[in-house]
């Protein structure tokens, strides 16, 4: 299941697929602190309308958009830049989510 934009970083892309299976209650604390990365270093992505497109053919729904909050993380950094991609990696890897 390649052709994911974030295979292109696998570290990044480790981290994100990490999402899939953790609890929410776990999840949504990572998510909001990705979100303050992106407010620190980028704030435009945050109101840039690409990140708010949301695909309208339901029946073929990725994981992560099945969750608003993860599905905004996920479209937010698709259009991010490397610095913040790599902000993301290092706060994932000191999360311990980049471990194997």
């Amino acid at each position: 299941m390649k052709n994911r934009w974030y295979d292109k970083r696998p570290r990044l892309g480790k981290g994100l697929d990490r999402f899939k299976e953790m609890d929410q209650e776990i999840r949504e604390p990572i998510l909001n602190e990705i979100i303050e990365l992106v407010k620190q270093e980028q704030p435009s992505l945050l109101t840039t309308e690409q990140a708010y497109e949301f695909r309208f053919d339901s029946y073929r729904l990725r994981w992560y958009e099945q969750d608003p909050h993860c599905w905004l993380v996920f479209n937010v950094l698709e259009l991010a830049d490397v610095t913040i991609l790599e902000s993301v990696e290092n706060y994932l890897e000191n999360r311990s989510l980049l471990v194997a």
